[in-house]
């Protein structure tokens, strides 16, 4: 304790004060000892997932004293209750829907503590608690509300409940901790079954804890911004294991970024669309012969629209102007063939794509999409960090391991070297191969924001693949 005079005091003054303090802190705590203060008997906790009622990842972990610590500092100080120590708190599993809300009471072995505590630990759909209004946030604004409702992977209600020895609740509260996953180190599959890591998850709502109290609602809402859990696969995750993150810089009107030879700064300045009028027959129409080409190929020529694309491409730092010359089909009806996806927009198989430094070709590349890779699967029960693969958690749902399908590839020849750029739009992850090796890996939805690099590219060529990866033709549809 520290206490603040104001002016000089006689340093016998001082003692005498001193003197004075510590024998009314020996007073005080001469009285608080010979009142003990009730005691709390933490009787059970119980939890369940209606989302994976058959999963582990969220049964309450077989250490559950940042749970009781937390109810010892906060909630149990504020209701002046101190808890029995000796005795073993219950650790519940529910297995059916119907026993989530009720609690049973057995005291046989605490029948002389006058207090009882019971904490329940429920996992939600947030579709089902913004339905049924049970969580009420600050925000006014639709476009927020619906922003949140997205971003929100899943809600846990976190209620604590008080009994004396009549049996009646002397105190109940209820927080819900809606859990938002945001990126952090970790690239990978992100998956849907856990917001985070399990040990994280249980951390959080530990600390939640705190928040139990005797004042405002009966329901307080908390949200709570969590590391990402990552599906483990045998692509990516051997190759950014315990890598160094590369991070980009995308607040101004460029992508930037820093490596051993300096700073790289790259600008995609916006795609031009020409539409090539296919009902011209003329011999002064430009894109005769291409439209010759596709009468005979597309099935739909005639109810589809076809664009010539010119991208440009800028690599401030090395000083280099490129263009992407590129042909599209755009489609309002997609169309499915073998119950295989389509995007409306189809880069022309028929016509080469080309690559352009100023007015000279270096280059060229085809487009596929959805391209399956071969052997390579992610493994949704077992996550982990995204960063450091030697850590990991199944989850216990279950579910199969999952081929890998990228959303488009991008592959051509360029510098004398063969490359493939790989766009996952589900997991924001754009994978680089040259030469057949895996160069770069980067993660960033629409921007890059971080990517793990090995090997040693020439500055123009590593330059010219990422601004290919996030021109704006190449940028998820819609």
């Amino acid at each position: 304790m520290s206490y603040h005079f104001k002016g000089i005091m006689k340093p016998v003054i001082a003692i005498r004060f001193l003197l004075f303090s510590l024998l009314c802190c020996l007073q005080v705590n001469a009285q608080s000892t010979s009142k003990p203060l009730p005691l709390v008997a933490v009787e059970q906790i119980q939890a369940y997932s209606y989302l994976n009622p058959t999963a582990n990842y969220w049964q309450i972990p077989t250490n559950i004293n940042p749970f009781l610590e937390a109810l010892d500092t906060s909630l149990f100080v504020t209701l002046k209750m101190q808890r029995e120590k000796n005795y073993n708190t219950l650790n519940l599993t529910l297995t059916k829907t119907n026993q989530p809300g009720k609690i049973k009471i057995n005291w046989s072995a605490s029948r002389d503590i006058p207090y009882h505590a019971y904490l329940e630990l429920y996992e939600m759909d947030p579709e089902f608690a913004f339905r049924n209004d049970l969580i009420v946030t600050n925000d006014s604004a639709k476009l927020s509300q619906r922003k949140k409702r997205d971003s929100i992977h899943c809600v846990w209600f976190v209620a604590c409940s008080i009994f004396n020895l009549k049996q009646e609740r002397v105190f109940q509260k209820t927080i819900m901790l809606g859990f938002t996953p945001i990126g952090t180190l970790g690239i990978g599959y992100t998956i849907k079954t856990s917001p985070s890591m399990p040990n994280l998850v249980f951390s959080a709502i530990a600390k939640s804890l705190n928040f139990l109290d005797t004042e405002g609602d009966d329901i307080d809402f908390i949200d709570v911004k969590i590391p990402a859990a990552y599906a483990t696969d045998n692509y990516w995750m051997p190759f950014v294991h315990n890598m160094p993150r590369t991070l980009f810089d995308t607040s101004k009107q460029f992508i930037s970024f820093a490596d051993q030879e300096g700073v790289h700064a790259l600008r995609v300045p916006a795609a031009v669309l020409k539409k090539i009028n296919h009902k011209d027959k003329s011999e002064t129409n430009p894109y005769k012969e291409i439209i010759s080409t596709l009468k005979k190929t597309r099935s739909l020529f005639n109810n589809n629209e076809y664009y010539q694309v010119i991208q440009p491409l800028r690599d401030i730092k090395n000083n280099i102007d490129y263009t992407l010359d590129t042909y599209i089909e755009f489609t309002t009806e997609p169309v499915s063939n073998d119950n295989k996806p389509k995007f409306a927009i189809q880069f022309l198989p028929e016509v080469t794509h080309r690559i352009y430094q100023e007015k000279d070709s270096i280059g060229f590349f085809t487009v596929n999409d959805f391209v399956k890779e071969e052997k390579k699967f992610y493994y949704p029960d077992i996550v982990y960090n995204g960063y450091d693969s030697s850590r990991s958690a199944p989850l216990g749902t279950f579910f199969a391991k999952q081929p890998i399908v990228q959303s488009r590839v991008i592959s051509g020849i360029s510098f004398n070297h063969e490359f493939s750029i790989q766009l996952n739009y589900e997991n924001n992850i754009t994978t680089i191969l040259v030469d057949k090796l895996m160069v770069m890996v980067i993660s960033g939805n629409k921007k890059p924001s971080q990517m793990v690099a090995k090997g040693s590219l020439p500055s123009n060529l590593q330059s010219l693949l990422l601004l290919i990866a996030y021109a704006e033709i190449f940028q998820q549809p819609g």
